[in-house]
């Protein structure tokens, strides 16, 4: 009967071990591994969003940098006037090449066509760029083909951008 005994004893003993290694069976371990992995997970989530929050603010900080310079710039366009620079070259007898650039402000290419037919000249080809500042090349042919005065187209074309400023 020891003997019945012992081998109950050993098959009893061979199934606590076996639930022993099942996970549910040490609800204490199973508990605890879990709990460990959860607060990894949550840590984890934790650190990405604590550097989305450093990565957004140094973005923030950047944009008020950049914004702060662009203002700066804008304050120093407006203080900056672009003064009217107009250069006209007698390229052969009656033909003009006349370049000018000012500020951009309202219609400025038709002021200068004014300024052009006022002194008596024709536009025979012109480039013109209105993008950030109003800039015109120009080949212009006088009416009657006679000369005119370079420094008098000048100076009309230059009183025509000041009139279309003031």
């Amino acid at each position: 009967m020891a003997h019945g005994t012992r081998s109950n004893n050993k098959a009893a003993g061979k199934k606590l071990h076996i639930l022993q290694g099942l996970p549910l069976a040490n609800s204490k371990h199973y508990s605890e591994n879990r709990a460990d992995k959860w607060n990894a997970v949550i840590l984890g989530y934790l650190l990405c969003i604590c550097k989305l929050k450093l990565g957004l603010e140094v973005m923030r900080r950047e944009y008020m940098r950049v914004m702060t310079v662009k203002k700066q710039y804008l304050q120093l366009l407006e203080k900056t006037a672009v003064v009217p620079k107009v250069t006209v070259n007698k390229v052969s007898k009656g033909y003009y090449e006349v370049k000018v650039t000012s500020e951009r402000k309202g219609d400025m290419l038709m002021s200068t066509l004014e300024a052009f037919e006022s002194v008596g000249l024709d536009v025979l080809q012109a480039r013109v760029s209105s993008e950030k500042l109003f800039s015109m090349d120009a080949l212009a042919v006088a009416r009657d083909h006679g000369d005119l005065d370079a420094s008098v187209v000048t100076q009309q074309i230059i009183k025509a951008l000041k009139r279309h400023e003031g």
